[in-house]
């Protein structure tokens, strides 16, 4: 099932390419992270400062009627995610590191004179480079897995002028994967998190 998803999207892709303008730039923001356990072990959001990405957006600026407001996105990022757990008084940060590749179709509906509202659709994943939750809790280290995908979505406004886009997002993304595989203690654990960013891109070519 997986390898027809990424052959859908891969098609996808080329077919935007083929016929698209291309957008090229970064992304910096901060997240607010959490993992659902079940059953409920105290835990709480964590903020990281740091989430960024490179981002490429195609989008057929001549196109007819609402397919001129359809972009495809995709970034290549770094983000710090974790949580917090235990009772207020003996209270752990597990924080982690991870890659993370969002595939995005967005809406960018006009509201005023360079103004735009951005709509978002999301799927991603996210390899962990360093998995606090193996540091913190030793005995989960046989369980505790390196990957992660999920769906998501987001509400933002942009500023475009020329060939620059300045943008300002919410994203909200929840795994539909478990980060620690499950057994009879425990038996759900599914991350999320709440990205706030800027953005700069410029238009690549004419």
């Amino acid at each position: 099932m997986k390898k027809y998803i990424f052959a859908i999207l891969f098609l996808l892709l080329a077919s935007a390419a083929a016929r698209a303008e291309m957008y090229v730039g970064a992304r910096y923001g901060g997240a607010l992270s959490l993992i659902y356990f079940t059953p409920n072990k105290n835990e709480g959001m964590l903020f990281s400062p740091i989430n960024t990405a490179v981002a490429f957006r195609y989008c057929n600026e001549k196109a007819q009627d609402y397919e001129r407001f359809m972009n495809i996105l995709m970034e290549v990022g770094y983000g710090e995610r974790g949580y917090t757990i235990g009772p207020d008084s003996l209270k752990t940060s597990v924080t982690s590191q991870a890659l993370e590749v969002p595939f995005m179709m967005q809406a960018r509906i006009p509201v005023a004179k360079h103004v735009h509202a951005l709509v978002t659709g999301i799927v991603y994943g996210a390899y962990y480079l360093r998995n606090g939750s193996t540091e913190v809790f030793p005995e989960l280290k046989d369980r505790v897995r390196n990957y992660e995908y999920g769906i998501g979505g987001g509400l933002g406004l942009c500023l475009n002028f020329g060939k620059m886009d300045f943008a300002l997002d919410a994203r909200y993304m929840a795994s539909m994967s478990y980060l620690v595989e499950p057994n009879i203690a425990l038996y759900e654990s599914m991350p999320m998190q709440v990205v706030i960013s800027f953005s700069v891109m410029r238009k690549i070519g004419k």
